[in-house]
């Protein structure tokens, strides 16, 4: 039974939940995990998802705020709009039906997963709005785009001066531990203070999890994402997910610690994937798409579905009414988000555990990260002129017997490419038909034949009657500067387009033909605008030549920005310990700001640089003059004004130069390198987690 709030002392439960467990996965909205749960509000009536997907879909803010395009809910890839079934998800869904399952609860932000992983602890994310996994521990040159908590974008190192809900628990005397084993889901490494005065509860082996489970020594509050394998994350198959989230419930049932723990599982974003409820906007971040959470408790009401609206901060409301902690007076403050104390019934009878089976999984054969090769099939949209990749990785040291793309039905041998991270690649190259396709992969592991999809084939790709090539765009600009979109349309039957768009932001700019009727060989289409606010933008191009419409895959470009660093040198290239080397940048403020920093970084170390020529709004001359030891060296900038920083360029590349006095080899200075410096991300490898 709760106990008198009244008489209790902080830090100490009200409630019979003395220990609190998240648990964050990947990568899925509501509808396409628990859309068809009986009694939910699910869309029941998408496509079945083939398991694993086909490929990563976009999914970080502009993408996703482009998905939601205002509360219509319409801006979603074609690949979005499937579903997984109970068949599918088997435990996940068992969870949903003995303990308590929400419908109406939304990740924290539009974006991608950092932020919502610091908002799961802060309830806020202090401004980041991006990928991110080294915090404050990444090289000065790591800026990231951020939004104040009214909208407002800008640019920013990624180490943040925010009070949390850890801080918060140290006060009261109450223990807990971060576990990751991935850096972009380490959200205490961004917050200072955790950072760097509690290293010892940030644990980066999330297996160590259970370690302390049976050893007796979980800590009041637990904080669990996944090891790289088993996110859920696409394309990852959920198996794999599941037998991760299962695993640690049975430890936990097995355990004294069930009489009196929650777990909560949930997925830090949508991952791009459709749902049909608009999400409620609290302020000028989100919410964000609606994902499932799972309530796993022996006290959690029996097949209970709660309708209330949650977010990531509700976990922070909840320890803070559990432990009578004050809240953070962020979104933990608002009375709209729930606590969570609706999916418990402290007087009912303690349910007991649900001890289910690891799923069969092997992990022989997985889709490819997008730093191995472009999902299962790239592109997944084209013309009949163009080639289609498919990819598969198989993780067996033999090699198979048989290694099979299954395309419509027809199976075709797959070319050994040769060692990738996690395998070996194997790859199969056509051209194909008008119209849409489907694929699978069968290969023999030396114990017997394996399929994968493990449920149904693969959709795609679309072959359609024209095709687009040469999209080119300008990335970076500053406010006011002309943004061409061009694209070439092919049409090998000779036809004018009937409808030739791009959308912007999800806004259909016509486009304009720049001549010709050669449709066979090209005619390229283009719009030109000046009026793109500050801040990150989504465009995709939308063509239809009477056979019907095609929208295809969108790209996050450009970004509209308040400062630049461009025609970045250093000269000479090479010297002599005494030899003076000039470092030049040019530095250009939308806003005619002088910069509150002006920085040279030569191998990491900082120096401030002077002011030569040139007006601040149109491109101002930065300088530093300065001899240099002997040995190899690297250098960037960084700049600020009074609300944005820029570097050049950007972590994790550095410039390489001058050499002084050595062989330089064959890189020359000024050549763009990656500094060994900068942390491997790890899984997955692509900056839309």
């Amino acid at each position: 039974h709760p106990v008198d709030a009244s008489t209790h002392r902080i830090g100490t439960a009200i409630t019979p939940i003395k220990h609190v467990v998240v648990i964050m996965m990947e990568n899925h909205s509501f509808d396409n995990m628990f859309g068809t749960f009986p009694g939910a509000n699910g869309r029941s009536d998408l496509p079945r998802a083939s398991n694993p997907i086909i490929t990563d879909l976009n999914h970080d803010d502009p993408s996703t705020r482009s998905d939601i395009d205002n509360g219509a809910m319409d801006g979603f890839s074609s690949h979005a709009y499937v579903q997984y079934t109970k068949a599918d998800i088997p435990n996940y869904w068992s969870y949903a039906q003995q303990f308590g399952l929400g419908d109406n609860f939304f990740s924290s932000d539009a974006t991608s997963s950092t932020p919502n992983h610091v908002n799961m602890i802060a309830a806020q994310t202090g401004g980041i709005d991006a990928t991110q996994g080294n915090g404050c521990n990444s090289s000065q040159n790591t800026i990231l785009y951020s939004m104040h908590a009214n909208g407002t974008p800008y640019w920013s190192y990624p180490c943040y001066d925010i009070n949390s809900l850890p801080q918060e628990m140290d006060s009261a005397g109450m223990s807990w531990r971060y576990y990751s084993s991935v850096p972009i889901w380490n959200a205490p490494t961004l917050v200072q203070h955790l950072n760097n005065n509690d290293k010892q509860n940030i644990i980066k082996d999330s297996t160590q999890f259970l370690k302390d489970v049976k050893a007796g020594n979980m800590a009041t509050v637990s904080w669990v994402t996944p090891t790289s394998d088993y996110t859920d994350h696409p394309p990852l198959p959920f198996q794999g997910g599941e037998n991760f989230v299962t695993k640690i419930a049975n430890t936990i049932m097995n355990s004294s610690y069930w009489q009196d723990t929650s777990i909560f599982v949930t997925w830090d974003e949508g991952g791009g994937f459709y749902d049909h409820v608009a999400p409620p906007q609290l302020d000028g971040r989100g919410l964000g798409l609606r994902v499932p959470l799972l309530v796993i408790s022996p006290f959690a009401r029996q097949g209970y579905i709660s309708h209330q609206l949650g977010e990531f901060s509700s976990f922070t409301k909840f320890i803070e009414s559990d432990f009578g902690l004050n809240n953070l007076g962020q979104r933990d403050a608002m009375p709209q988000v729930s606590n969570l104390m609706d999916y418990f019934d402290f007087n009912q009878p303690p349910q007991p555990p649900l001890i289910l089976n690891s799923l069969p999984f092997t992990g022989t054969l997985m889709v490819p990260l997008l730093k191995q090769a472009p999902g299962a099939v790239s592109p997944t949209q084209g013309g009949t002129n163009d080639t289609f990749t498919y990819n598969i990785l198989y993780n067996r040291t033999d090699t198979p017997a048989t290694h099979n793309v299954i395309i419509d039905g027809v199976a075709h041998a797959m070319n050994n490419m040769g060692k990738a991270p996690r395998g070996t690649l194997y790859q199969y190259s056509t051209k194909l038909s008008q119209g849409s396709h489907n694929f699978s992969f069968t290969f023999s592991d030396g114990t017997g034949m394996l399929t994968i999809p493990y449920n149904v084939p693969f959709p795609g790709p679309d072959v359609n009657p024209f095709y687009l090539q040469h999209k080119t765009i300008t990335a970076t600009a500053l406010p006011g500067q002309t943004i061409n979109y061009s694209v070439q349309y092919v049409s090998p039957a000779n036809k004018p387009p009937t409808k030739a768009q791009v959308l912007i932001d999800m806004v259909p700019q016509n486009l304009t033909s720049s001549g010709g009727t050669n449709y066979t060989k090209g005619v390229t289409y283009t719009y030109s605008t000046n009026t793109l606010s500050v801040g990150e933008h989504t465009f995709r191009f939308r063509f239809d030549d009477g056979s019907g419409i095609v929208t295809y895959n969108g790209s996050t470009e450009p970004s509209i920005t308040p400062v630049v660093l461009s025609k970045s040198s250093v000269s000479p290239a090479a010297g002599t310990s005494s030899t003076p080397f000039t470092f030049s940048t040019t530095y250009a403020d939308a806003a005619n700001q002088a910069p509150a920093q002006a920085q040279l970084f030569v191998d990491n170390t900082a120096y401030p640089m002077s002011y030569v020529s040139g007006s601040n709004n149109t491109g101002a001359l930065y300088q530093k003059t300065m001899t240099l030891p002997t040995g190899k060296h690297s250098f960037f900038f960084v700049f600020s004004d009074s609300v944005s920083s820029w570097a050049d360029p950007f972590a994790p590349s550095v410039y390489a130069g001058p050499g002084v006095g050595v062989n330089t080899s064959a890189v020359r200075s000024g050549t763009l390198i990656t500094s060994s410096d900068e942390e491997d991300p790890g899984f997955p490898v692509d900056t839309n987690l």
